[in-house]
């Protein structure tokens, strides 16, 4: 019996040598079972059962000899303390377990083998976590690809014509009728070739998608993926295509398709001029690419003038738009603006006043979700029986700390004077408008580019905005001519310039608005107005640059190019006589320090209207995307 309670304690002890070694322990360290019993565990999160130690075990081995490669970011054993299986074990099945989920004993020796239950808890649920579930997405540092989409059609949205609004003041979509007996309304467009001299297809469509003229035909889908560098022999053969000025008086939007993978150069201007009515005047409003997010700044609601909103929506998808107010106290409550629902090919009406009213200054930013849209306000003046203007408040450039306005027309100060005499007139005067973008307001600084170079303002050309509010500037004193106004602010802002013109002050008037413009780049299409003579305001604020303008003929022919230098913070300007009796738009591009452009129009004795640049056309967009199981 001796001899036999010798053997037993001599494999005893070899068995524990052999633990320890497994284990990674010191000789004589005492294994797991020789310890003291653990200590009761930490309470789990609420919400999440404790884990069973047993089980755990159980989950670590089936894991580990059911897994033939590792789990990405599964966690690994610590160096020096190997984790030991036992395929046999992690094989058992669920119903060798004893009750309350106990195993055997000589299972429970091959836990402590494994180390100390905290250990191996931890390893189980880290393992488990990367063989289960999908990797964590991609952390800082990793690059995910970009997946290049299809070039689509480019658009060019414009609004629908002025008109009389003779609702109840407030809500969505009042009642209009025309305004008045002489309106001339049109639309004009214009797309350009490629290098090799092919016209994309490019079709004015009406809001419910139908066509409204046909600039070219759509090529097969086969030729326009074709790329062309030049024409068969090797040179450029660059024109272009205009349309017919169109008398439809609704929504109308441009879709020219793309070609060789890259979207198409396409744009078009909306003209209106009467000379009697509520609503004589000349306004001019750009047809910009419907956007996610548009501001507009410097509608008026005060007695005698009205501003709507116009939304159209002319893709194939919802748009959930936001319209958020700012007037000159700050933010304007209005909950009924904040999830408006305009559908594929619908257009919506909002009269600001019944949300806004008797503010002298206001601006708009509108968001959309979905579907994207063109935003537009519709803004006109009666001051009694004579007409006080009428224009179109287009899309101005996104809120920046600095902002540039070309094309701003002052009038001679003594009639600039005479025509906002104090009384019904007191608002027709020119003006910088701004608006701040966050509670924290803004601090704004101008300068005044002429002709002849920076020209002081009146008054010091510095003001302060008050949190999320909108402010004006005024301009009076300034020598007449066309200027580019450079805005720094502390902040972010929005900013617009609003422009008068007339005669005498007992006389109509007209009144516009030009928006903060961005940058020159390699290639912008500007269509000229079938209404009024255009005046197109170049300018470099900062240094040295060159903008080489060319002609496009109603015959869709190019002129040579014609290279302007601007320097030394001046404004050039250049007129019909510079660019042809037959031009129906300019093909822009500028080299050097940053340089912006924007038209001036006129028309008879009191008409003005402001004409800004769209952006050029994207090539091929990416996305990164993410794919998870």
């Amino acid at each position: 019996m001796k001899n036999d309670s010798r053997r037993a304690r001599r494999e005893a002890e070899r068995a524990a040598a052999a633990a320890r070694e497994t284990a990674g322990l010191a000789p004589g360290a005492p294994t797991p079972l020789e310890a003291e019993p653990a200590k009761e565990a930490a309470p789990a999160v609420v919400g999440t059962p404790a884990p069973d130690p047993e089980y755990a075990a159980e989950q670590v081995a089936a894991t580990t000899a059911d897994t033939s490669t590792e789990a990405p970011n599964a966690a690994k054993p610590a160096e020096g303390n190997p984790v030991a299986t036992d395929s046999k074990d992690a094989a058992t099945p669920a119903s060798a377990l004893g009750a309350r989920g106990q195993r055997p004993k000589s299972r429970t020796r091959i836990a402590g083998v494994l180390g100390s239950i905290g250990v191996l808890c931890l390893g189980a649920g880290a393992i488990t976590a990367g063989s289960v579930f999908p990797p964590a997405a991609t952390g800082p540092g990793v690059e995910v690809a970009m997946t290049s989409l299809p070039a689509g059609d480019s658009l060019a949205s414009c609004p629908s014509t002025m008109k009389l609004f003779t609702g109840a003041g407030t809500g969505v979509d009042p009642e209009f009728e025309p305004a008045s007996k002489d309106a001339k309304t049109s639309v004009r467009a214009a797309v350009l070739s490629d290098s090799a001299g092919r016209i994309p297809g490019t079709e004015m469509l009406k809001t419910d998608g139908s066509v409204e003229k046909t600039i070219a035909p759509r090529l097969s889908a086969k030729d326009a993926e074709e790329r062309r560098g030049a024409g068969e022999d090797g040179t450029s053969e660059r024109k272009g295509a205009v349309s017919p000025a169109s008398g439809y008086a609704e929504a109308l939007t441009a879709h020219a398709q793309p070609l060789g993978g890259v979207k198409s150069q396409v744009a078009a201007v909306r003209s209106y001029m009467a000379t009697d009515g509520d609503l004589a005047g000349l306004a001019i409003a750009g047809c910009p690419a419907p956007a996610a997010e548009t501001w507009l700044t410097g509608a008026m609601t005060t007695p005698g003038s009205t501003a709507v909103l116009n939304l159209v929506n002319p893709s194939a998808s919802v748009a959930q738009v936001r319209i958020d107010l700012r007037g000159g106290e700050g933010t304007v409550e209005a909950a009924n603006l904040l999830g408006l629902a305009v559908a594929p090919g619908e257009s919506k009406s909002i009269v600001l006043a019944g949300y806004a009213p008797d503010e002298k200054v206001l601006s708009a930013k509108v968001t959309s979700s979905g579907g994207r849209v063109n935003a537009t306000i519709q803004q006109s003046t009666l001051r009694g029986l004579v007409p006080g203007g009428v224009d179109y408040l287009g899309a101005t450039a996104s809120a920046e700390k600095t902002q540039v306005i070309p094309g701003v027309a002052i009038l001679d100060p003594k009639l600039a004077a005479d025509l906002a005499k104090p009384g019904a007139n007191a608002d027709a005067a020119a003006e910088l408008v701004f608006a701040a973008t966050s509670s924290e307001g803004a601090t704004v600084q101008v300068r005044a580019l002429g002709p002849g170079g920076e020209v002081p303002i009146p008054g010091g050309g510095e003001i302060v905005l008050a949190s999320n509010a909108t402010a004006s500037m005024p301009l009076g004193g300034l020598p007449a001519g066309n200027y580019t106004f450079v805005i720094e602010a502390d902040s972010a802002v929005s900013a617009s310039a609003k422009m008068v013109r007339g005669t005498k002050a007992d006389k109509p008037i007209d009144q516009a608005w030009a928006g903060a413009a961005s940058r020159l780049g390699s290639e912008h299409l500007m269509v000229l107005p079938s209404e009024g003579n255009a005046s197109v305001v170049l300018t470099a604020p900062e240094d040295s640059a060159t903008v080489s303008v060319r002609s496009l003929g109603s015959d869709g022919k190019l002129s040579a190019a014609r290279d302007v230098e601007l320097s030394g913070s001046k404004s050039a300007v250049l007129s019909k006589a510079d660019f042809g009796d037959g031009a129906a738009a300019l093909v822009l591009s500028a080299t050097g320090a940053p340089a912006y452009a924007a038209a001036v129009v006129t028309d008879g004795a009191y008409g003005i209207g402001a004409l800004g640049l769209s952006d050029a056309p994207l090539g091929r967009e990416g996305v990164r995307v993410v794919l998870r199981d």
